[in-house]
């Protein structure tokens, strides 16, 4: 604050002294608020009192170089804060050539030149960054060395392209760096839990226009597993818990390991966070001790959920899960559903690592009352159920079923007994069950029944569906989704096959625009069902806003009685379009889709859908 004397003055000269005074305290304390308000809104202020100007780079064809250019750049981040005078424009471009130089040698352009032009007599100013990008540099040699005690491994070092480098391509300085992390992690997954790289050398020729790079490690120590101590456990089984570890003491060091024993305990859901850390030096019979912590969350959910479709009404489901109910990672899921067509209980317990460490053992069973316009059907089912993971993203399946049900169709009431071998192929590679953005899904099922009650009664069952997912933009989101489905039955004619178990198209996750069950073969306009289905979906996705996204769809399809799709028959199209709410669960969709061949007193004009989670 400007602090102003005041002297003791004869009282008539104080008149004239104290308002000069009042008036420059009063002027240091507008300018300290339009300094603060500058502070506040400096491209709002600066804008009016800068100098403005326009700012180009010239010389690069590459739209993603020229990006990177742009965002190292002040003069172009900044260019809504102009400086206040041309000389401290002149300072903001002299500072951005270097940088400028520095992304272009990262690039491989080592001989690369960057100018700047300041046009002052424009309106606004012009600054012009010309760019001679010359020629990359390209890689000549590469060399790994190591120490003379470590010369067995040299025939086993990682070839150029297990780093990521190849003679003869530009010498980008990120894909040098990135080797050198490669290079270090190889050691860490080939028994060396602490190398080190001594020194890197990047040798570039500017006559050649060549880059040499050396790089020198040392391995360290080699390391074998030590004792593993597990931390936290209360209520999982620790033999359960070890039998997820994918090493044994005196194992070759493998860091990639650790990080699958990470990844395998949570996907158990039964630990909120875990851990997996080494000891940070190797003891005297070169093992390295492991320490595993672990929180273990709650074990048990209650979930429940609403559903709501013109064709279908409204429907709730709740279910409740433990996760850990024998104490090894025991899965029990006991689920009921009631709706307009269905009232159901469920039940499933799933042992995991049976036998083997990718294998689980599952109990099923059901008993409901279904009711569709189609068909009514009292039914009880069973099942037990090996199921085995291949990789990460293919499991197969296979067990034995029984079915007994009551089936009422057309007034004709009749019941059955079935036994099944059903199997199961499954390939899953998108991202997230019930919002995905990339990846595809491919699942194959293949069930031969048998009839019990004397009937002789025997065919087969085969589904298979396939959906893939393209990310078009990232911002905004967009995805190109699309799904076909192919279904067939064979051995047994169409009325001899119950009337639950044949194929019928149309509602909510099947052709929208048409009833539940509606398309297909029809008797008294009333769904029969047929012996094969085929369907086709595609779905444009569109997430504007964290919370919001739309979605435009066309749905096709059919159900045939014969065995194989009856292509002389036309498929029935619905088409329309929907709203995203994204909550932390999954997406919250309603659809509004119309029948594009709406057949007379059979289809409504429109159906609407609620429900949790894409459509596929």
């Amino acid at each position: 604050m400007l602090k102003i004397p005041f002297e003791k003055q004869p009282r008539h000269k104080q008149r004239l002294v104290l308002p000069l005074w009042r008036s420059l305290v009063l002027c240091q304390l507008v300018m300290e608020i339009l300094f603060v308000i500058s502070l506040s809104f400096p491209n709002t202020l600066s804008a009016d009192i800068g100098i403005r100007y326009d700012v180009s780079v010239q010389g690069v064809t590459d739209r993603e170089l020229r990006k990177t250019l742009e965002a190292v750049s002040d003069t172009f981040s900044l260019q809504k804060r102009p400086p206040a005078s041309l000389n401290l424009l002149q300072r903001r471009v002299n500072r951005d050539i270097p940088l400028l130089l520095k992304v272009l040698k990262s690039q491989g352009y080592y001989g690369a030149k960057v100018t700047a032009e300041i046009e002052a007599e424009d309106k606004p100013i012009r600054v012009t960054f010309r760019i001679d990008m010359g020629h990359p540099y390209i890689l000549k040699s590469i060399n790994v060395g190591v120490p003379e005690e470590y010369d067995a491994l040299r025939p086993r070092l990682p070839e150029n392209r297990e780093l990521g480098l190849v003679l003869g391509d530009p010498a980008k300085s990120n894909s040098i760096l990135n080797a050198e992390r490669t290079l270090i992690h190889w050691f860490k997954k080939n028994g060396f839990s602490f190398p080190s790289m001594v020194d890197r050398k990047v040798v570039v020729d500017h006559k050649e226009r060549i880059v040499s790079v050396a790089f020198h490690v040392n391995p360290g120590p080699p390391a074998r597993f030590g004792h593993t101590e597990i931390n936290g456990i209360k209520s999982v089984d620790e033999i359960f818990l070890r039998g997820k570890i994918p090493w044994k003491e005196g194992d070759r060091f493998n860091v990639d390991i650790l990080t699958d024993a990470q990844k395998s305990l949570l996907a158990t859901d039964l630990f909120a966070s875990v851990e997996v850390k080494t000891s940070e030096t190797i003891n005297e019979a070169g093992r390295l001790p492991v320490v595993i912590s672990v929180v273990e969350r709650k074990h048990r959910t209650i979930k429940a959920g609403v559903s709501y479709s013109t064709d279908e009404g409204a429907g709730t489901k709740v279910s409740w899960q433990h996760r850990n109910f024998l104490g090894g990672g025991e899965r029990l899921d006991l689920m009921g559903t009631a709706s307009a067509i269905t009232y159901a209980a469920e039940g499933e317990f799933r042992k995991p690592d049976f036998i083997r460490k990718d294998q689980s053992l599952l109990f099923k069973g059901r008993i409901a009352d279904d009711h569709p316009d189609a068909f009514t059907s009292r039914n009880l089912s069973t099942s037990v159920y090996i199921e085995r993971l291949f990789a990460k993203e293919i499991r197969l399946g296979g067990g034995l079923a029984y079915k007994a049900s009551l089936v009422e169709q057309l007034g004709e009431e009749e019941r059955f007994g079935l036994l099944s071998l059903p199997a199961l192929f499954a390939w899953d590679t998108s991202e997230n069950l019930l919002d995905p953005v990339r990846g595809r899904r491919l699942t194959l099922q293949f069930m031969p029944f048998y009839g019990t009650f004397g009937d002789h009664l025997g065919f087969v069952k085969g589904y298979a569906t396939y959906s893939q997912y393209v990310k078009l933009t990232e911002k905004p989101l967009v995805v190109l989704a699309g799904r076909s489905a192919f279904g067939s039955m064979a051995g047994a004619s169409r009325n001899a096959i119950p009337a639950d178990e044949r194929f019928y198209a149309g509602g909510g996750n099947s052709i929208r625009g048409y009833a539940y069950q509606s398309v297909g073969p029809l008797e008294e306009n009333k769904p029969t069902g047929g012996r094969s289905l085929m369907e086709v979906s595609l779905e444009l996705r569109t997430k504007v806003t964290d919370t919001i996204g739309f979605v435009a769809f066309l749905d096709g399809g059919n159900a045939s009685p014969s065995a194989t799709p009856d292509l002389s028959e036309p498929l029935r199209w619905g088409a329309g379009a929907g709203i995203r709410y994204f909550t932390p669960v999954g997406p919250l969709r309603l659809d509004v889709a119309v029948p594009l061949n709406r057949r007379d007193t059979i289809d409504d004009r429109f159906h609407i859908y609620i429900s949790l989670g894409q459509a596929f």
